[in-house]
Parts: C-alpha cells; structure tokens; sequence
C-alpha cells in the first residue's frame, strides 16, 4: 500500500487522534458494547432499590452509612461485565483476525494499545460513575416515606464513596484491557481477570491471619472494605490509598500487554 487512504494519511503515518477515532468506531459499531454498558447502570440500580426495600422494614433502623455501603454493591457485578468488555475491546480483534489490518495500517503497536486504552478508559470511567450515581439515586429513591435516613452527596464522606466505586468499575476495565493484550484469547483473557478479582478472597481463608495481610491489597476487598464503602473497615488501605493500589493492577497488566505485543508477531 502506498496510496494516501481516505483519511488523507499514508499508511504508518497516522496520528493519535485518527487512530482514537478509529478505535470508536470499532467500539461502537459492535452490538454487544451497547448492551454490556446498557446493563451497568441498571443493574446497580436494580441492587440498589433491592437493598433500599429491605432496609424499610429493617430493625434497628438502618444508618446512612449502611444504606450506601451496601446500596452500592452492585458494583461486584458490575466489575465482571466492565472488566469484560475491556477484554473484548483487544482479544475480538484477535479472535477475528482484524489485528492484522490495524497493525498493517498502524505498525506503531504502542500507539495502537494507547489508543485503545484511552477510548475504552473514557467509556469505563463514564458508565462506571453512571452506575454509581444510578445506585445511589435509585435507593435513595426508594427509601420515601421510610424512616431511614437520608444520605447527601453533599457530605463529603458519601461523595467520596460514590466517585472511587465508579472510578474502581473504570480501573477495572482498563485492566481487562491489559489482561486481554497479554493473554489475547478471550475466554483465557476473561478467566484470567476473574482470578484476579475473586480467587484470592477465597485463598485469605487457607491463608489464616496471613491472609488478611495479603487482601488488603486485592481489587474486590478493596472495594467492599475502603473505596465502596463511607468509612473504611479498621485494618485494611484507606480510600485514597486503596485507589493508589488499584491504579498498580492496569498499569501492571498494560505495560505486560504492551511489551508482549511489540514481541509477538499479531
């Protein structure tokens, strides 16, 4: 190929914005991204109007901080189908053999997973405080008229605890978007990522005192005992430095991805 292409670029002279670009177009071209992220919210709302009901007729009454820890916990589910999706956002390419076209016409891997990172990233980061915000809405929405009372997010502990669990749902899918460029295969890729977040809550048991030592510093735990929550569990990470761990896993996993990519042929 040596003619220009309808972008007015020649091949291997493309820029980050025109690769971003088509990185969007490969995202939302493909049916199953919309009902994926469709899912997100309304399945976080949905745990959040079932905690709200149960919590009417709950005695003792309920406390601001439960109603949000656990109105929020939608978010366990939400993890397995953002981190998915992040996934898929590499290995379909793989599966399908559409690589080989992207990195013929890009043969700047870097800039190829860059892109994708950022696109994806915006995408996760947005539905993962939809949800959060969704959540929240709905069982506060549901408490009318009960005796629970009310949260705000105008307290700073409870808007603190909506934002990092929508930022813990889009750290998530960019991690499956480092797992799927280091394993590539779906269904190895998506095994990978759920050892990643479930296996090791099951393994502290084995583990005895040793074992909360090493959770304090798994993805899940984190989630349901400093960021998820409005006052993190004594023991474990605080919010903020809870998200500083979180931020190690993509990273980690991103820069696995990328270094096995510029080795492996596509």
């Amino acid at each position: 190929m040596t003619g220009a292409t309808s972008t007015g670029q020649l091949p291997g002279r493309y820029r980050f914005g025109h690769v971003a670009r088509m990185e969007w177009i490969k995202l939302r071209s493909v049916r199953s991204t919309w009902w994926l992220l469709a899912v997100v919210p309304l399945a976080m709302a949905g745990v959040g109007v079932a905690v709200a009901v149960g919590y009417r007729s709950h005695r003792p009454v309920a406390t601001t901080a439960q109603l949000v820890n656990n109105g929020l916990a939608g978010a366990v589910l939400a993890q397995v189908l953002v981190g998915a999706l992040g996934v898929l956002v590499v290995s379909n390419e793989y599966s399908s053999g559409m690589i080989r076209a992207t990195l013929a016409a890009i043969p700047r891997r870097g800039l190829v997973l860059a892109a994708k990172l950022a696109v994806f990233g915006v995408v996760a980061f947005a539905v993962g405080e939809l949800g959060s915000l969704a959540a929240f809405a709905a069982s506060q929405a549901a408490l009318a008229g009960s005796p629970v009372p009310r949260a705000s997010l105008g307290d700073p502990a409870i808007l603190r605890t909506v934002v990092c669990t929508g930022a813990y749902l889009g750290l998530i899918g960019l991690l499956g978007v480092g797992v799927g460029a280091t394993v590539r295969h779906t269904g190895g890729a998506i095994g990978a990522l759920f050892g990643v977040l479930f296996v090791p809550m099951f393994l502290a048991a084995v583990l005895g005192p040793f074992g909360i030592t090493v959770l304090k510093f798994v993805p899940l735990f984190i989630l349901v005992n400093s960021v998820g929550v409005v006052t993190p569990v004594p023991g474990t990470l605080s919010a903020w430095a809870g998200m500083a761990v979180l931020c190690v896993y993509p990273a980690v996993a991103l820069g696995l991805g990328g270094w096995l990519l510029h080795r492996r042929d596509a």
